[in-house]
């Protein structure tokens, strides 16, 4: 069987990077995609490195040397700073400028010694390929997980055949061997970089839209105002925490928020002012409770708070703590005329029984109502309507 000569290598290179590149450009036209810009133009560094090592002769050798390695590692440096952005790991930038001046001091000391420098520039490339591996791997429970496979897959594969190009170089039994020189080892380094280019170029197309169908998801299940979740998001979640209830003994605890006679404020002062008071209000809310707390717009001026593993008495102590925060926030600075307040209706589920959480809502919306009647300002746990049959029947 003929080994692959350079020049064959370098069409097969050129011809699926260029498609690579055009196919990418029509698929992120879209200036909001995450780190695509920056892939694409690692991509870019690529094909321009190639024709550089083909200028052996025509230019001084060590300016081709160090101009070609130095773009190769420009484009995995182009590369870990695309996922970088994509995931928003944030990093100084010294360094993705230390790759490039390593690659670049390696090719001026190691000018001629054409194994030592191989063997060095390949360990860097292969490093910096694991790293990325590395990066996009640990997001592994974050993402789909076919996606990052597929892209941990093609980086590793990366780092592999840079590693069986130096170690040939380093073990040749000439004095100068050539890198690009037909034989075993260069077949081995395209067959591993093939299937790498198309891993990295699949799993980096899947990994957007990944992330495109997660923000579509968001956007249907946020509320535009307040930037809580609406009334299907909180649904959603609603579910997944009865059935997580419903396998221990814990308690699970609802609280249903109205503002108190909101609409005397829309009226006097205009809904812009009511917007900017809705979206301090959740913000004063968000404050006051934990992070595995859900919290959601699920109507005009009424808010929902599902409180994960709060106890009946736990569940009033927090609505006491959010009633007080909203009283005594400074509502003047809006332009308010009176503080706002709200009025607070609880329910508590016990965990260990099936519960498809409609009587639990319905629990929590009889509290808020027969608060609201009793006295605004005020919180009232459904447990109390236990002892007026008359009321809850109402």
């Amino acid at each position: 069987m003929q080994n692959l000569d350079f020049r064959t290598a370098c069409v097969i290179y050129f011809c699926s990077h260029i498609c690579i590149v055009v196919l990418l450009l029509v698929t992120f036209s879209d200036k909001r995609a995450r780190g695509a810009r920056l892939w694409i133009a690692g991509i870019v560094a690529q094909i321009l490195a190639v024709p550089l090592y083909g200028l052996r002769g025509q230019i001084p050798d060590l300016a081709s040397i160090i101009l070609a390695n130095s773009f190769f590692t420009l484009a995995v440096v182009c590369f870990w700073a695309s996922f970088d952005v994509f995931f928003g790991n944030r990093r100084p930038h010294w360094r993705y400028g230390l790759p490039l001046a390593m690659a670049t001091l390696l090719c001026v000391v190691f000018a001629e010694d054409v194994k030592v420098r191989s063997l060095l520039l390949s360990i860097l490339f292969a490093a910096l390929n694991w790293n990325i591996a590395w990066v996009v791997l640990r997001r592994m429970r974050e993402f789909t997980w076919q996606a990052i496979a597929v892209l941990g897959a093609g980086y590793a594969l990366a780092g592999c055949s840079y590693m069986v190009r130096g170690l040939a170089l380093w073990f040749s039994p000439l004095p100068n061997p050539q890198p690009f020189a037909p034989g075993p080892a260069q077949d081995v380094a395209i067959v591993l970089a093939i299937p790498s280019l198309m891993a990295c170029t699949l799993g980096f197309v899947l990994l957007h839209r990944d992330r495109a169908e997660r923000d579509v998801r968001l956007m249907a299940e946020s509320d535009h105002l307040t930037g809580l979740q609406n009334r299907r998001g909180f649904e959603a979640a609603f579910a997944r925490e009865l059935r997580a209830a419903a396998c221990g003994p814990g308690w699970t605890s609802l609280a249903l928020i109205d503002i108190d006679h909101f609409k005397r404020v829309n009226d006097r002062h205009g809904h812009a002012l009511g917007d900017e008071a809705l979206r301090r209000l959740a913000l004063i809310v968000k404050t006051e409770l934990r992070d595995n707390d859900i919290v959601a717009r699920i109507g005009g001026d009424e808010f929902c708070v599902l409180l994960s593993g709060a106890s009946p008495e736990r569940a009033a102590m927090v609505a006491e703590r959010l009633r007080r925060a909203v009283a005594g926030h400074d509502w003047r600075c809006l332009g308010l005329a009176a503080p706002l307040t709200v009025t607070i209706g609880l329910a508590s589920h016990k965990g260990g029984v099936a519960d498809n959480g409609a009587d639990f809502m319905r629990l929590a919306d009889m509290a808020l109502l027969a608060a609201k009647d009793m006295a605004r300002d005020t919180i009232l746990h459904a447990d109390a309507l236990a002892n007026s049959p008359s009321r809850a029947e109402a």
